[in-house]
């Protein structure tokens, strides 16, 4: 382990309350690069309404602009009204024209130039000088991990590349073999909630690896995973094509997800971030850094390995990001104010942001490495379920939770029976429902994040609006909500620009209720795990033909081995094909049924618990034809396959 400076975090330390220089001078000892990065911060401050995109040109103003703004406000602060000051936009418009125009290559050779003696002095081993350098500090803590050795040679991937996630085998390596509905030697077959959770979970995944990689990358440094595993003598000498990689980099990544990773988050102010970092123990506990936009959106995960003193209260903590293979980049956290800035990008290729906080905002947080270790606590398996222990700000300490996943574009609100909601309202997610939270992910590559995972007490009646007023082109999308021993939801709704459907969950009674103005043909799914009972079964209403909009209604009777389809509320008649998968210990069986009428009005009953795939008379159907709870036709399905 490093050396380490103490920093303290108290109100009253001399180190916060230090006397304050104005920012403008303050800046005349920075770098080039920070001097940019210090006038986006204050443009944005002077004016609200400046997006990333004009901080993003500001960040390309030329050397000489720069040293005439600095140097004149040091001596006579300008003011809105003053010619110089005028001048100066003027000067800034020119150079923002001037620099938007030029090459990439242009651009570097310009405002980089004066900063290359000196990251040829400290970066000596890296092949390329690294984009997100400043002035040199002093070194006040080394954990002695570097990029360019213990970094992956390859950036972060999303669904770009055809890369394998979780199979049964890390699920069963995370959560124990309470997972398998059925185990023959090393051969799981997942429980029905099981193989939708790791469904959603690498669906998620096509946005972007960076958790993943933050956290194996920081493991095969401190020896807790070998990289001689996977072929190398240190992460950069790793293979992205290897598909024993990519599955150990989405096992890490799905951590995030649950507890006690999940529950173990560190939050807090930028100082007190800092003064964690610089207590990694190569031999002891590490962190990932999470870094979130103000509204909660574009998480990512990088890796800290040091801690630099730029002087006049100004720190940098170095990291290893994955969007960058092989490059130092740095974190400022500015001690006097308490806040902190990233400038990022998806990857090198796409124009960086800024992302930015305050003591306030708590967009930074550390997740322990220890707490990924070991068995996790499993969010489907029956008699078990995740409960938000010890957060205090979370839920009661015995509660257990529900999942709800969004796998698609658009947002989703929730309300309870009380009218408190959860989920995007006016583009920012509020949440008013007690014992509820929310897991932003943190992945960063296609720079399209999906839905947090919404985590839901146990046994509570929501209403989920599926919001897809911010859309610009249709798009496919499913809801799930996920459960100890159970899954539930609707895939497959097309959901187009302004449209808005919603679905009812009623977890406790196994049904889900879907309202939709618009001709739809989703499919509704279930899963249940039934370890006191002979199977698990996996339910699909496929294509339930919804022409001209209505509610459709999926509710599983267990007791009586029945599914119940309620098409009560529907405007007219459609047809459904029916699918169901049942695994015993023995073997799994399935049965299809094609072009099943779904009458206006009425309930049809699918008796599941009687059939086997040796009863040649098929599956037995019953239809309510008014609702009244008396079967008024019934008649054998025989399996289509």
């Amino acid at each position: 382990m490093g050396q380490r400076k103490k920093f303290h975090t108290g109100k009253n330390t001399s180190l916060i309350n230090k006397p304050k220089v104005p920012e403008k001078t303050r800046a005349l000892f920075l770098s080039k690069n920070e001097q940019r990065v210090k006038i986006a911060d204050l443009y944005s401050q002077e004016y609200k309404s400046v997006d990333n995109s004009v901080k993003s040109l500001i960040l390309k103003i030329p050397d000489g602009i720069l040293s005439t703004y600095f140097s004149h406000s040091k001596r006579n602060p300008m003011k809105k009204s003053t010619p110089l000051y005028i001048l100066f936009s003027l000067l800034i418009t020119l150079g923002l024209l001037l620099s938007s125009c030029s090459t990439d290559e242009e651009f570097y050779d310009e405002a980089y130039a004066t900063e290359e003696a000196a990251t040829e002095e400290v970066f000596t081993d890296a092949t390329e000088a690294p984009a997100a350098e400043s002035a040199p500090g002093e070194i006040v803590y080394d954990l002695g991990f570097t990029p360019q050795e213990n970094g992956f040679n390859f950036s972060n991937y999303g669904d770009d590349i055809p890369a394998t996630n979780l199979t049964a085998g890390e699920m069963r390596r995370m959560f124990g073999d309470q997972v398998c509905s059925r185990l023959d030697g090393d051969d799981c077959t997942l429980t029905p909630p099981a193989e939708q959770w790791m469904e959603e979970i690498n669906g998620s995944m096509a946005g972007g690896h960076c958790e993943g990689m933050a956290v194996l990358s920081l493991m095969m440094y401190t020896n807790q995973v070998s990289p001689s595993e996977f072929g190398g003598s240190v992460a950069s000498d790793l293979d992205i094509n290897d598909e024993a990689l990519q599955r150990e980099i989405a096992y890490w990544w799905a951590t995030q997800t649950v507890a006690p990773t999940y529950t173990s988050v560190i939050k807090g102010t930028p100082m007190e971030i800092l003064e964690v970092v610089q207590q990694m123990d190569a031999s002891g506990e590490t962190y990932s850094i999470g870094i979130y936009k103000e509204d909660g959106s574009g998480g990512h995960a990088i890796t800290p390995f040091g801690v630099e003193d730029k002087g006049n209260g100004l720190y940098a903590i170095l990291v290893y990001d994955n969007n960058y293979p092989g490059e130092t980049r740095e974190l400022f956290v500015d001690s006097r104010d308490n806040t902190w800035l990233y400038e990022a990008s998806i990857n090198p290729q796409v124009e960086s942001e800024l992302y930015t906080g305050n003591a306030d905002t708590q967009t930074l947080d550390l997740t322990p490495t220890s707490a990924r270790l070991g068995t996790q606590e499993c969010p489907f398996c029956d008699g078990g379920g995740v409960s938000l222990k010890g957060g205090g700000v979370l839920a009661a300490p015995d509660q257990k939770l529900n999942q709800v996943f969004l796998d698609g574009e658009g947002h989703i609100l929730i309300t309870d029976n009380d009218g408190r909601r959860l989920g995007y309202v006016d583009g920012k997610i509020v949440n008013e429902i007690p014992g509820a939270t929310y897991t932003a992910y943190r992945m960063e590559a296609s720079g399209n994040a999906p839905e947090p995972i919404y985590w839901i007490p146990e046994g509570l009646d929501i209403t989920v609006e599926i919001d897809g007023s911010a859309l610009t082109e249709e798009t496919l999308t499913d809801l799930i909500m996920i459960g100890p021993g159970f899954s539930i939801g609707v895939e497959g709704i097309y959901l187009e620009p302004g449209q808005v459907d919603t679905a009812y969950f009623y977890p406790a009674d196994q049904t889900i209720a879907y309202e939709t103005a618009a001709d739809e043909s989703p499919y509704i799914v279930i899963g249940i795990e039934n370890p006191d009972a002979e199977a698990d079964y996996y339910f699909e209403v496929q294509g339930a033909d919804i022409q001209g909009g209505g509610i459709i209604t999926v509710y599983l009777d267990t007791k009586a081995g029945d599914l119940l389809i309620n098409a009560e509320k529907l405007n007219n008649e459609g047809t459904f094909d029916f699918y169901l998968t049942r695994i015993t210990d023995e073997l799994e069986e399935e049965f299809a049924a094609e072009g099943i009428v779904l009458n206006q009005g009425a309930v049809v009953y699918v008796n599941y618990a009687e059939w086997t795939d040796a009863n040649p008379e098929g599956m037995y159907f019953g239809v309510d034809l008014d609702d009244d709870g008396v079967i008024d036709d019934e008649y054998v399905v025989d399996d289509s396959q």
